[in-house]
């Protein structure tokens, strides 16, 4: 029998969101997930973050002095080490 690798479950929050532009993320407010989605931009000292358009749904701010956080699983994030711009 496969052993089932459950690490795709699992998320790690990440303060700096500035490494987390054009990488699937997902957002919770106080613990709780309220959205998912691809990070279009973020404000130099992780203050803000958007997330790119859905279908119907506009591009998304998300602030982190309102409660935000930002999660990612680890093996999304070992792929992004350096902030965007420094990847210019």
């Amino acid at each position: 029998m496969k052993r089932r690798d459950n690490t795709a479950h699992r998320f790690v929050r990440q303060d700096d969101w500035t490494v987390l532009i054009g990488g699937h993320v997902q957002v919770r407010r106080h613990g709780v997930p309220v959205q998912s989605g691809i990070v279009d931009h973020a404000m130099a000292d992780s203050s803000t973050l958007w997330l790119r358009s859905n279908g119907v749904q506009p591009r998304q701010a998300f602030v982190r002095n309102e409660g935000y956080e930002i999660w990612i699983s680890p093996r999304d994030l070992q792929f992004r080490t350096t902030p965007a711009a420094a990847r210019i």
